[in-house]
């Protein structure tokens, strides 16, 4: 048995063919997607100023939520200083901290007729003191 190499292809066989240049198309342009559009900021001179508003309790419901809020405050001042005299874990500590936040808040939201924001900080911040309370 004899094992012979493939004979060598014919130039012609080789040859590239040759094809017509075909630049291709630009995709066709669509607007920007309505999340990556740019965000133009309005001139200053035309913001107009929005006005406050206004609390849709009557004076007497104010007064009342009013004294509400604050007997909250001092009730969670007073638990707070109890808690913070004994000994805590870090996670305890760390809560107590975010309680003192959301009192401090309260107080700055009372001074400023805020009542409702008062109120609502107040009892996020009895929450947490009621959550290390119950952890002792």
């Amino acid at each position: 048995m004899v094992v012979q190499a493939p004979t060598p292809p014919t130039p012609t066989e080789t040859a590239p063919q040759t094809l017509p240049r075909v630049t291709p198309e630009p995709p066709p342009s669509r607007p920007p997607h309505p999340k990556r559009a740019e965000v133009k900021s309005p001139p200053e001179e035309e913001t107009a100023e929005v006005p406050a508003l206004q609390s849709a309790l009557s004076p007497s419901q104010a007064s009342e939520l009013r004294s509400r809020v604050l007997r909250l405050q001092e009730g969670i001042e007073k638990r707070i200083t109890l808690l913070s005299k004994e000994w805590l874990s870090p996670g305890e500590r760390s809560t107590l901290e975010g309680a003192r936040g959301f009192l401090q808040q309260s107080q700055k939201a009372l001074q400023e007729s805020d009542l409702q924001r008062a109120d609502n900080l107040a009892h996020k911040a009895d929450v947490l003191v009621t959550s290390v309370e119950q952890s002792r």
